[in-house]
């Protein structure tokens, strides 16, 4: 009879890792279980350890769960400590020791302390462990992606190298650069961002109040990959909210062989089997899932079982392959003049796609061109077509195809396309309507966009204004201090302007409302009152 793991290997799946404490206190020297870290903390501002075990004791007569203490307890000594570190009652190994740069940026010195006890961690140098970790690592080609709740850097330094991306916070789970695939998300923060570190009461309540973040993620790497739990204790109470929250979300039909997706590899001292156990866990709404729970000492047995996965392409190659065809369609077809080419998998990771635009396509390559490409890519390049003219967009689908949709309140210059284009605009078409709000100067910069220009200075010396706009970060507001001023300068100078504020911020051009303008008053002048 085959056993749970074994199952995941004959469904051809790459698991999920869901990585605890557990796995980095087996194979990093001295490294500390919460409890151990909070003590550590407290002696660190009172070495006396009966000053720990007060405010241990308090917070028990109050009949909180140990996940409640424990993160009572870690709002206590982070107010307690920082005081300490303040008045220079307590040092520490973390920069300049009398006064460190970090100071000044506002990050708790509680957290900096824990980092510089986990960046301080060393592998255990037994036989044992050394194989054990070589067998971990080999894991890099048949696992989907990892989520933990450690600190520590050992997954992705000495684990999966730089082969996985690594999201720190959790408002990067949906980031646009991830791929759910060949990648980490430390989910209660890393060592190399203190400011990301969860501890505290006051941290857990705040990622509670954003959880669902991580239930989504979740669900989403879940429909295409079982989990498997490293590192926990099935009675973790943190991880059972999750996991109940997270079984809470699935249909009936997900939750049919649940236990078959769902295991927990827990420790259990000297143990060289792996003894599989059926648990049970009670989702809010009082339904009972049965989960496989694998109690062992022999991990080694776990990695081996998981490393007679054979994926036809490595999780990096399909992180690759997403990425490229991501930048494909974020950036569609930019050129009429584009090329058809054939990628193979291998090589991926060497496309240069600032060189040479790609499609992913089937059917007659003109075909796609003129029927789809220009209904889909953003804005952001027709912006740079106007400043740069390096794109060279065909007029009539433009006017046609692209703009056909256009609603009035849109910000988006089209004069350029209209000039070439050399065709009357039917004037029951949305294209004419938004020609006829946005063709002069006074409908682009409305009286309530000079209202809200007023404060800021008036200006007609070129090399002047851009000494100001260039001691701003702020890509809206340095375009803001070029749209209050624009009728001071000529074309030229506004299109050079213009471009070294793509050129600056090119991710944030579409969303910044005063470039767009600038740019549009450009294209009004070159293509409609000059023509």
């Amino acid at each position: 009879m085959s056993t749970t793991l074994e199952k995941i290997i004959t469904g051809k799946k790459m698991p999920i890792l869901f990585i605890g404490s557990g796995l980095s206190k087996r194979y990093l020297h001295d490294y500390p279980n919460w409890e151990e870290l909070l003590e550590l903390s407290f002696k660190k501002i009172n070495s006396d350890p009966f000053y720990y075990q007060k405010h241990k004791d308090l917070l028990k007569r109050q009949n909180l769960s140990d996940f409640e203490i424990y993160t009572e307890l870690a709002s206590i000594v982070e107010n307690e400590f920082n005081t300490a570190f303040y008045d220079r009652k307590i040092t520490f190994n973390m920069g300049n020791k009398k006064n460190p740069n970090w100071v000044k940026k506002g990050i708790s010195p509680y957290k900096m302390f824990l980092c510089s006890i986990f960046k301080k961690m060393k592998i255990h140098k037994s036989n044992q462990i050394i194989s054990e970790i070589e067998k971990l690592k080999l894991l890099k080609n048949k696992i989907s992606a990892v989520i933990t709740t450690n600190y520590d850097s050992f997954i992705e330094t000495e684990i999966f190298s730089s082969d996985y991306k690594v999201f720190v916070q959790q408002n990067q789970l949906f980031s646009s650069d991830s791929y759910n695939i060949a990648e980490i998300y430390k989910i209660h923060g890393s060592v190399s961002d203190a400011n990301s570190i969860l501890i505290t009461k006051q941290d857990y309540d705040k990622f509670n109040d954003s959880r669902k973040l991580l239930i989504a993620k979740m669900l989403t790497l879940f429909a295409e990959s079982p989990i498997v739990f490293l590192g926990y204790s099935f009675t973790d109470e943190n991880i059972q909210s999750i996991i109940t929250e997270f079984l809470g979300c699935l249909t009936s039909n997900e939750l049919k062989n649940i236990d078959e997706h769902f295991i927990f590899i827990s420790y259990k001292k000297h143990e060289k089997n792996l003894n599989e156990i059926k648990r049970t866990i009670i989702t809010p709404s009082g339904a009972e899932i049965p989960i496989t729970e694998i109690e062992t000492d022999n991990f080694a047995a776990v990695y081996d079982i998981l490393n007679q996965l054979v994926p036809g392409i490595s999780p990096l190659r399909i992180r690759e392959t997403k990425k490229v065809v991501k930048t494909i369609v974020d950036q569609s077809i930019t050129s009429t003049s584009a090329e058809s080419i054939i990628v193979g998998i291998d090589d991926l990771a060497n496309v240069d796609l600032s060189l040479k635009p790609l499609a992913i396509a089937i059917g007659y390559r003109e075909n796609i061109l003129n029927k789809f490409g220009y209904g889909v890519f953003s804005d952001e390049l027709i912006l740079e077509d106007i400043i740069f003219d390096n794109k060279h967009f065909n007029a009539e689908s433009m006017c046609i195809d692209r703009f056909k949709s256009l609603a009035s309140t849109r910000l988006v210059p089209v004069f350029k396309y209209i000039k070439a284009y050399n065709h009357p605009i039917p004037e029951d078409s949305k294209l004419y309507v938004y020609m006829e709000k946005h063709n002069t100067v006074d409908k682009i910069i409305s009286k309530k966009i000079i209202k809200n220009l007023k404060n800021i200075p008036t200006i007609d010396n070129f090399d002047e204004l851009k000494k100001v706009i260039e001691s701003i970060d702020d890509l809206n507001k340095k375009a803001g201090i070029l749209l209050k001023n624009i009728s001071n300068f000529n074309l030229e100078q506004i299109r050079t302007l213009c471009g070294e504020l793509f050129n600056y911020d090119e991710k944030s051009v579409n969303f910044s409302t005063n470039f767009k303008r600038c740019v549009m008053y450009l294209d009004l002048h070159e293509n409609y009152l000059n023509k």
